[in-house]
């Protein structure tokens, strides 16, 4: 059916096609499609650009075949999401995309990244996202009541109306999200990134310079003198990432180090 498949929608001409396509044996899909052929299935023509391979074709009858397992299928599909409810629907299709994310060959390559606005149910994807990813030495508990902590205190300052601040969500084409970063204010001149992160898949693209460099611009825009990033422990990835942006580093208590950046201003006579 997958060979079938492919010929039915045009993403395959010849052997060659659909070995590559589908990661198939070239014995193995010789038999098959000389099987095919015998069954009326498909039908193998001359290729005028290339006399060592066959142009395939596939019958009347096999499409109308497969165009009925199609519909098969989309009905299925559809008794199956018509138990679901609107929000329900949203979940599922937001696991699938990072299913297809993770399963994909090369996932972290080939696709165009934006950085956008939060919306509805990011919040609560940072802080799951960053409980899973924070390697420091507090326990998973505490990890995720800190997440809570940092998105509660940023949402209520969003409630109330609270200027220069701002977040990140760094999307990848077709809607998964694969970052984030907060900006918040520690002082009236002082910015501060919190929760800042690159799923493990999509770093050393120059994801997490865009995060940091959204943060720095957007405080320097905001008025703000200087921006920092605290951390309880050394991040290796982290720490290279502030150093190529510009960020010095100071320890912070025993165990811990910011990160800070020094916002250039340029005046005017």
């Amino acid at each position: 059916m997958r060979i079938l498949h492919e010929l039915a929608h045009d993403r395959a001409r010849t052997a060659a096609d659909l070995s590559r396509n589908l990661g198939l044996d070239t014995g193995y899909l010789s038999r098959l499609l000389t099987n095919f052929q015998k069954l009326g299935l498909i039908v193998r023509g001359k290729n005028e650009s290339d006399g060592r391979a066959h142009l395939l074709t596939i019958t009347a009858d096999a499409r109308a075949k497969v165009d009925e397992i199609d519909l098969h299928v989309s009905a299925e599909a559809a008794t199956l999401l018509s138990r679901l409810t609107a929000g329900e629907i949203e979940q599922l299709s937001n696991a699938m995309i990072d299913i297809e994310r993770l399963l994909s060959p090369h996932h972290g390559e080939g696709h165009n990244t934006r950085l956008r606005s939060p919306r509805r149910g990011d919040f609560g994807w940072i802080v799951e996202r960053h409980a899973h990813l924070e390697s420091s030495d507090r326990a998973a508990h505490s990890n995720e009541a800190y997440s809570a902590k940092v998105v509660a205190r940023f949402l209520g300052a969003v409630q109330s109306g609270t200027p220069r601040i701002a977040c990140w969500v760094a999307e990848r084409e077709g809607a998964a999200r694969v970052g984030a970063a907060l900006l918040s204010a520690q002082s009236e001149k002082e910015a501060r990134i919190e929760l800042l992160f690159v799923e493990p898949g999509a770093r050393r693209r120059g994801l997490g310079v865009q995060l940091v460099s959204a943060c720095t611009n957007f405080a320097h825009g905001a008025g703000y003198d200087n921006v920092i990033c605290r951390m309880p422990m050394v991040h290796e990835d982290l720490c290279a990432l502030f150093k190529r942006t510009g960020f010095t580093a100071k320890q912070d208590g025993d165990s811990g180090v910011i990160w800070h950046r020094e916002l250039r201003r340029v005046y005017a006579d």
